[in-house]
């Protein structure tokens, strides 16, 4: 496929994406010139940082949630364990963990290539994305904050 044509199905992929936002009423920032989006949910505790980009060069649709804390470097191997253990059976998108700065983000990526996406695969990145944070975030902050866990405490804790 060209240049031209990847970019064209891009933006109707883009157009798709902001329609179905509009459609339930999302509040979110538009980057046309990128084809991405930024918005916030709120969970049940932390608030939820949402970042679709429409990636044309590998025609791939990326969902990336930073979460609001960073990990101090005393708690980074209980992390890693506790990050592990959420993404061990995870059907759709898995946490990102860099054990060098400290930093968890979520990540969903789904490709349209040779594909028809339609507002349904949005609606569901978005809210499978939304709900997985949720579940998992606190439970992270918990790790980071209580220095008293065993790992196999946190393998439990987690799971």
């Amino acid at each position: 496929m060209s240049e031209e044509a990847t970019m064209k199905q891009g933006k109707i992929v883009y157009q798709s994406l902001c329609q179905m936002l509009d459609d339930i009423g999302w509040h979110y920032t538009r980057k046309d010139a990128e084809l991405a989006i930024e918005c916030d949910a709120r969970g049940d505790d932390l608030p939820i940082r949402i970042n679709i980009k429409i990636d044309t060069q590998r025609q791939l649709i990326t969902l990336m949630s930073p979460l609001p804390f960073s990990v101090p470097e005393n708690r980074r191997i209980a992390l890693a364990i506790a990050v592990s253990q959420a993404n061990n059976g995870m059907v759709d998108g898995s946490f990102d963990y860099s054990y060098q700065n400290g930093i968890i983000l979520f990540r969903m990526t789904s490709s349209y290539r040779e594909s028809l996406i339609g507002k349904a695969l949005f609606n569901y990145m978005l809210v499978c994305s939304c709900s997985t944070i949720d579940k998992y975030n606190d439970k992270f902050l918990i790790v980071v904050s209580n220095k008293n866990m065993s790992n196999e405490e946190i393998l439990e804790f987690v799971k």
